[in-house]
């Protein structure tokens, strides 16, 4: 039986993304040249591609996947919403990452929006997304601290360029980067609300993270950042960490109060976040062998951390992960 329903939901999911990716991902170049000539200016070629490819599969795989808890799917305003945060998420890793303003303006950016006055393109397309999210929540007060909270976690974020940095400082950070960032995409959506789906949205983003940072072993190693994937030795140390943040978003998603049917559908479309995980896991598994510990990440060359998802092979290894992580 749960086969059956796997398959169908699975396939429905599938079908869904190869007609509405590419509608996205046209309705986004759309809505972004509308940003350019609006700010008379232009995204980099990188920051345009990365709003683009992610504001597409949040929409489809994790906003639809919880609005179908309620029998639809998101909106023209919740569409436009999610396109906004992505430019304000992409612009702003862009200002950390590359050091073009410092904390303390970009505190101010933030905290007193009204009193920013920007200067540059990528600061005015930033300010603008800025106010329009803000003004568009409906809890002000809650999206407010969750704005600190992120925050927050990019300030301590730096601590993770010292080698010693202990695992609990490194999970906390992870989770709080991941999870209210994540948790910030809950008040986009014109939905119910409440400390348990909040919960759960959390604990996801979370996951998020920590999948991300498998995937991203060689260019953080090589970087100098600390995350819980390259600081741990052994297959069986990553993969626990790994679980146990796991095992929180399922707990958090089994006790949500909808009816049986719906909440298959949504294990069955956000299993598909950890089985990536479960990819990098297996390839590690791979590389570590029979030797009671992994080589330094520095020793290994980019190819050997690379998961190739244009093979067949991986595919069906996706989707068997996805079948046991559901059930």
């Amino acid at each position: 039986m749960y086969l059956l329903k796997f398959c169908y939901f699975i396939i429905g999911f599938i079908s869904r993304m190869i007609f509405g990716l590419r509608s996205t991902q046209e309705k986004g170049v759309q809505f972004l040249k509308g940003i350019e000539v609006k700010f008379n200016g232009k995204f980099t070629n990188n920051t345009f591609k990365k709003i683009i490819r992610f504001q597409s599969l949040q929409q489809l795989i994790i906003n639809d996947g919880f609005l179908k808890l309620e029998g639809r799917f998101s909106n023209e305003n919740e569409k436009n919403n999610n396109k906004t945060y992505f430019i304000l998420a992409s612009l702003y890793d862009d200002l950390i990452d590359d050091q073009i303003v410092s904390k303390e303006i970009l505190d101010d950016m933030f905290l007193h929006p009204e009193k920013f006055k920007p200067t540059t393109f990528n600061e005015s397309v930033l300010m603008d997304a800025h106010l329009k999210l803000l003004n568009s929540v409906k809890d002000k007060i809650e999206y407010q601290n969750i704005l600190n909270q992120i925050q927050q976690a990019q300030t301590d974020s730096t601590l993770q360029v010292n080698e010693k940095i202990p695992l609990s400082t490194i999970l906390s950070i992870t989770k709080r980067k991941g999870g209210y960032s994540l948790l910030m995409c809950r008040h986009y959506l014109e939905t119910s609300s409440s400390d348990i789906i909040d919960q759960c949205w959390y604990h996801l983003g979370g996951l998020i993270q920590m999948t991300n940072d498998l995937y991203d072993i060689y260019k953080d190693t090589h970087e100098g950042i600390q995350t819980f994937a390259n600081t741990q030795n052994t297959i069986i140390d990553i993969e626990r960490v790994y679980n146990e943040q796991l095992k929180l978003f399922i707990k958090s998603i089994e006790i949500l109060p909808y009816a049986h049917l719906k909440m298959t559908r949504l294990r069955i479309i956000l299993s598909l976040i950890p089985a990536f995980g479960y990819l990098a896991l297996e390839n590690l598994r791979k590389l570590q062998g029979d030797n009671d510990h992994l080589l330094p990440f520095k020793d290994y060359e980019r190819k050997d951390l690379i998961i190739d998802m244009e093979k067949f092979k991986n595919v069906i290894k996706l989707f068997k992960y996805s079948y046991q992580l559901a059930k």
